[in-house]
């Protein structure tokens, strides 16, 4: 955490300082000030200089932070205040050890010319003209004059200098990099080098990524998760001193690291250097002169179109990073896994002095389970206890950390990293059942990034914040944000200028906290200079960043105007600067009538009003004062589009953070909007076109139209309940479980309406629908009412629809919702299903969707009809655009009196009770179908953009820069392709030419003759063969520019007589495995497989299976995922875990991974001898396949019938 680095690194300069390793600097101690240090520097001649350092916002430390520094010696010469003032306007970001070097050095210089000092470098030089050379490079990285020192801290990039490090050591520290990174890539990694990573290099960066669908993440994962399966996962790891490698690492106090950690996704594997730099927050952010800062590239317009960009739970991964260090050295001293050694730091507070025995049993727990995702196992492979101790990779380490926390971040709490006791996994991690942890949860911003949901789900925090308003603004929310230390203006004042008054007769009855008259300051409001003035005789009551809210009276008609102001600048008080931005709350009650009113009159110049302070305690409440303060604070936030527009602008030079946005949000406005968020623990996705969206815009939200209610009128927006809150959808499983031998196994759960008043919402999507309060009166008996009709609901969504409340900051403008419920199945237990369904169990009931109604809209037709699905604007290949088949008893239906169509997606609790009809429901008329003449034009387009977006980032990321890989080569390599380089094709040649040589694989070998070709198959399909031309071409385009053994498979372009069959080599296996070891005495280079496509792809997945050698089946005590006829055994290729999405590349890798795979058995080869090797057969590899599926329970994809017809003239190949 930020305070946590700036005490770390406050106690490593203070320590540099007292071992004398600062040059100059005798002594640096703490100050009796928060954030504040005192220097003692020394010049060559004179008197010690005392110089005092403050920095002004160690929360926000490093990136947000800047520092005041100041002397209090005197008679010094003019240019050292220069000097230090020069260095404190462009201190921005910068960490305490880089400002107090560069202050050292730089008055090193100036007073060692003063005192004509010939020397002041702290090397040893051993001559003078190194001396003189070091002196020269010195000069040239500490610049003097004002543009130069912009030049070079303007966007405080990492220095660019060397370190002077002896060519023994140099050479000896390069190979070790080269072999830590290395290790990183064999592990099936990619490795992309921004800075340095260099031996004498002073600051480096290297990124460190995986494609994430690889990761093994489920789609419901992906899309609550806001992550494309063509993105890279990456690791962004910054020395920020010379490279170190493990041993040293860990040999070190944690705080001395001197490494630092970013996680994040990008559309290429590695992000660029500035964006790079903008993630660890050394991109300043200029706001005069564009020299300032660095260029943004042009075509970074929106978050997310390219680039590195956060993941939601960034900030909780990057806090947890902080500890690896410290983790590690636990891990080491003690032999606990990541779990138990996490355990140990909090509950030892990282001690490691006791003994071994000490240690409970129980922090000595397997941190990884088994996976049907081989190749996932393989990347989480445990280094630290699997690799050579003297080799051990801190790079490769790191990886696996996140990739192991990224991955399984729902079993983790947010906060202490431990593992949480909830039986049914969330799709988005929470916390743990500690107070401490739910308190930094809900109140610090550890909770989800409101920044992400904002950039992502803009839609869904309109939805939220709405409700939450309309909630307050009737007084009908049930839990508020206490214990959040909120401080906002007097309840009385915000009663009286607001624009919205609760009215009384919805008024509960309870007593306002009294105002004292000191509550409410007596001042003059300038509006044009937006100035206050004071009365005079007093102390200036305000300081620098607080805000105030005024309350000024109008003149003639009665009316008030009223505002939020952040106070700028107090130095000229009794008159005190607001910020230009105040927020004047707007009128979002809805009226019956428009009855024109009177503008208010205009301001004078000097107008009386009263101010009041945000001092007031929102805990010490009661709950009608509460209510009213949320009212006031939610309509002083900018809008929806305000804050996204700003956190777009933002990210182009820092991580976007609305905490830096402080003219534009109150303190208490930016909390009550994170504990809004974080309150809230259903996953809501947006499965619908919002009014006013562009596509551009409902791309990078990832709307999954095919998970859409159909039949349903345009006029309802649908958002859907990925996952309602863990607790609750536990209790709802827990109903099934107990119900199942009540229920009918085609039908376990029934669908129907739910119609609420917009202020009750707030608390159903958070605890669930009840019936504790009486609002429509309770006829049919107690419980919750239901309606099969949707026009039934309709009626109760929309009552009294005249007081309904809208934010002001809405895009989204709300007027009534209702929910699709899924409910127990069991009417004859319901206090009455006839005429609604009354569930007085209100376990049985969970939401699955919600729909709301806007306001007016000129785009809306709510005469049309969307009677079938749109197209899919996320990558997927889920069978969510299937049906579920509903009780014919009860069957919802729309207001229309259509039955609705509900996708399978909404029924993924209640499926495991649920007789699995999907081969049913294939069948004409339960299909989602939809016709050119259905799809909108907007719609169609969007969809055609994803792909062709998709399709070009995939090609465009595939293959490494240059640079990175000749990283990995030796010097002598180096100059060989340097020599090499001719034209971009023939150096690219001669660096694969050099690569090519660590694998007895010889590519071009295999004889045609002996493999069974086919001709084109009869049932190709254009869309089949537009898809295979396109991968067959990123897949040669990948082996042309990577190096052969590291890739592990071939592909002969001449052995591709059509796209529908691929011919690929499997080579140069780990040579610790036992199908290695076979390999090679049975001389054996290559695994050669056999990679058939039907009619279905990409939509269907590939039938792969091995023509030789032939392996030893399971029942004999073989494995690899290679069956008794040759086919393999994976998920991945079949439909029940197939993605449309996956890239043939990723097919490739984990095959191969499967092969090599030791658990439960290793592969091994059926014969070792040359002569005894034997081909399978394409008939017994198909029925292999088929019992394999059969045995796991996967779906065989519907063109597999096809394989087998199209194979079955074929004989098996003769014995070789």
């Amino acid at each position: 955490m930020p305070r946590k680095a700036y005490i770390a690194d406050a106690a490593a300069v203070i320590d540099q300082a007292a071992a004398q390793n600062s040059p100059g600097i005798t002594s640096i101690t703490k100050g009796s000030e928060d954030g504040e240090l005192h220097i003692c520097f020394v010049p060559p001649t004179g008197l010690p200089i005392e110089i005092q350092l403050i920095a002004l916002d160690v929360g926000g430390y490093p990136s947000e932070n800047t520092y005041m520094i100041t002397t209090a010696s005197l008679d010094l010469p003019d240019n050292v205040n220069d000097a230090l003032q020069d260095i404190q306007k462009y201190s921005r970001g910068i960490h305490i050890p880089d400002l107090i070097a560069t202050i050292s050095r730089k008055l090193q210089r100036l007073l060692a010319r003063e005192s004509e000092a010939s020397d002041i470098s702290m090397e040893d030089p051993e001559s003078d003209q190194e001396s003189d050379q070091e002196m020269n490079d010195e000069t040239d990285h500490y610049p003097e004059t004002d543009d130069e020192w912009k030049d070079s801290y303007g966007v405080n990039e990492p220095a660019t200098g060397k370190a002077y490090i002896k060519p023994e050591d140099a050479i000896r520290i390069d190979k070790r990099i080269r072999l830590d990174l290395r290790a990183v890539k064999d592990a099936g990694f990619r490795v992309g080098i921004l800075n340095g990573m260099k031996a004498d290099s002073v600051s480096s960066i290297v990124s460190i990524s995986v494609k994430v669908d690889q990761l093994g993440l489920s789609d419901a994962a992906l899309h609550a998760w806001g992550l494309e399966p063509h993105q890279y996962a990456v690791l962004l790891l910054r020395y920020r001193k010379c490279y170190k490698e493990f041993e040293a690492v860990i040999s070190e106090p944690a705080e001395h690291a001197q490494v630092e950690f970013k996680t994040g996704v990008c559309n290429k594997y590695k992000p660029t250097r500035y964006e790079a730099l903008a993630a660890f927050g050394n991109v300043a952010c200029g706001t005069g002169d564009s020299s300032e800062t660095p260029v943004v590239p042009d075509n970074r317009t929106e978050l997310g179109a390219t680039g590195f960009s956060s993941v939601f739970i960034s900030g909780s991964l990057n806090s947890f990073m902080e500890q690896l260090v410290s983790l590690l050295k636990i891990r080491k001293s003690t032999g606990l896994g990541w779990t138990g050694a996490t355990k140990w730091l909090n509950n030892s507070q990282s001690r490691i002095d006791k003994a071994d025995s000490e240690i409970p049993p129980s922090y000595y727990e397997n941190d990884l389970t088994s996976s049907s995702n081989t190749h996932l196992e393989s990347l989480l492979k445990d280094h630290l206890t699997d690799g050579k101790p003297n080799d051990l990779s801190f790079p490769l380490i790191a990886t696996q950390f996140f990739l192991l926390y990224l991955t399984r971040c729902t079993e983790y709490c947010l906060i202490c990293h431990e593992k949480t006791q909830e039986e049914l996994q969330a799709l988005k991690p929470y916390v743990c059942s500690k107070p401490l942890c739910l308190y930094q949860y809900m109140s610090l911003g550890f909770g989800p990034s409101l920044e992400h949901e904002l950039l992502t789900q803009p839609y869904v925090v309109d939805l939220l914040v709405s409700f939450c308003y309309a909630s307050a603004y009737h007084r009908k929310i049930r839990e508020y944000p206490t214990g959040m230390n909120l401080n906002v203006p007097p309840v009385t004042v915000l009663a009286a200028h607001s624009s919205n008054p609760i009215p009384r007769s919805m008024s509960i009855p309870g007593s306002t906290i009294p105002v004292q008259s000191t509550d409410l300051l007596d001042v003059k409001l300038d509006s044009n200079r937006q100035e206050v003035l004071f009365e005079e005789g007093s102390s200036c009551p305000v300081r620098n960043g607080e805000w105030i809210a005024l309350k000024v009276d109008g003149a003639g008609n009665g009316a008030l105007s009223s505002g939020h102001y952040q106070v700028v600048d107090i130095s000229l008080y009794p008159t005190v600067k607001l910020s230009r931005a105040g927020y004047t709350p707007k009128s979002s009650f809805k009226k019956t009538s428009d009855v024109p009113v009177a503008p208010a009159t205009p301001l004078t110049a000097l107008t009386p009003a009263k101010l009041a302070m945000y001092n007031q305690n929102f805990d010490e409440m009661d709950s009608k004062c509460k209510a009213e303060s949320i009212v006031a604070l939610l309509e002083t936030l900018p809008s929806i589009k305000e804050m996204r527009d700003y956190l777009i602008r933002q990210s182009r030079y820092a991580e976007p953070s609305l905490r830096t946005w402080k003219e534009g949000m109150s303190p208490a406005a930016l909390g009550l909007l994170r504990w809004i968020l974080a309150s809230n623990r259903s996953c809501i996705m947006q499965v619908d076109r919002c009014p006013g969206q562009d596509e551009h815009d409902a791309t990078l939200g990832k709307i999954r139209l095919d998970q859409r209610i159909s039949n349903i009128d345009k006029s309802w927006v649908q958002f859907r309940f990925a996952q309602g809150s863990p607790d609750k959808e536990q209790r709802f499983l827990n109903a099934l479980r107990e119900q199942q031998g009540n229920l009918n196994p085609s039908y376990p759960t029934l669908f129907a309406w739910h119609g609420s008043r917009l202020y009750n919402w707030h608390s159903i999507i958070r605890t669930g629908l009840d019936f504790i309060d009486v609002q429509n009166g309770r006829a049919y008996g107690h419980g919750v009412y239901h309606a099969i009709d949707q026009e039934i609901s309709c009626g109760y969504a929309n009552r009294r629809a005249e007081m309904q409340a809208t934010w002001p900051g809405s895009e989204l403008k709300i007027s009534s919702a209702m929910s699709l419920n899924e409910i127990v199945n069991c009417p004859g237990q319901f206090a009455s299903n006839s005429p609604f369904l009354v569930v007085q169990y209100i376990d049985w009931i969970q939401c699955r969707y919600l729909f709301v109604q806007v306001e007016d809209n000129p785009n809306l037709n709510p005469n049309s009809l969307d009677a079938n699905m749109g197209a899919n604007f996320a990558s997927s290949g889920s069978n969510s655009s299937v049906e579920i088949f509903q009780d014919p008893k009860y069957t919802a239906k729309s207001a229309r009196g259509k039955p609705i169509g509900v996708p399978l997606c909404a029924v993924n609790t209640s499926k495991l009770f649920r007789v699995d009809e999907r081969e049913e429901t294939t069948s004409p008329g339960r299909k989602r179908k939809r016709s050119v003449d259905d799809t909108s034009p907007g719609e169609a387009s969007t969809s055609t953009t994803n792909t062709s977006t998709s399709t070009r980032t995939s090609v465009s990321a595939t293959a490494s820069d240059d640079e990175d890989l000749k990283f990995f080569l030796s010097d002598n390599d180096h100059q060989d392709i340097d020599k090499a380089k001719g034209t971009s094709n023939e150096g690219l040649a001669m660096l694969n030419s050099i690569l090519r040589t660590q694998t007895d694989f010889i590519p071009g070998s295999l004889d045609q003759s002996t493999l069974p070709m086919l001709p084109p198959p009869s049932y190709a399909t254009p869309m089949a063969t537009k898809s295979l031309n396109r991968n067959l071409k990123e897949v040669l385009e990948l082996q042309k520019n990577s190096k052969i053994h590291e890739l592990g498979w071939y592909i002969n372009p001449e052995l591709i007589s059509n796209v529908y069959q691929w011919i690929v080599e499997l080579h140069s296996f780990d040579p610790t495995t036992p199908l290695a070891h076979d390999m090679k005495a049975a001389r054996v280079t290559s695994v050669v497989l056999e990679i058939r496509f039907g009619k279905g792809y990409p939509n269907s997945p590939p039938f792969v299976r091995v023509i030789r050698p032939r392996f030893l089946p399971f029942a004999g005590g073989g494995g690899g995922h290679v069956t008794g006829g040759g086919a393999m055994c994976m998920e991945l290729l079949t439909n029940s875990g197939w993605s449309a999405v996956s890239s043939m590349e990723g097919v490739l890798l984990q095959v191969r991974m499967a092969m090599m795979n030791l658990e439960p058995r290793p592969a091994r080869l059926e014969s070792k001898r040359s002569s005894g090797q034997r081909d399978y057969g394409i008939g017994e590899a198909i029925d292999a396949y088929r019992r394999a599926c059969h045995t796991h329970g996967w779906q065989i994809p519907p063109d597999f019938a096809d394989f087998a017809s199209n194979g079955a003239r074929l004989a098996k190949p003769p014995i070789r």
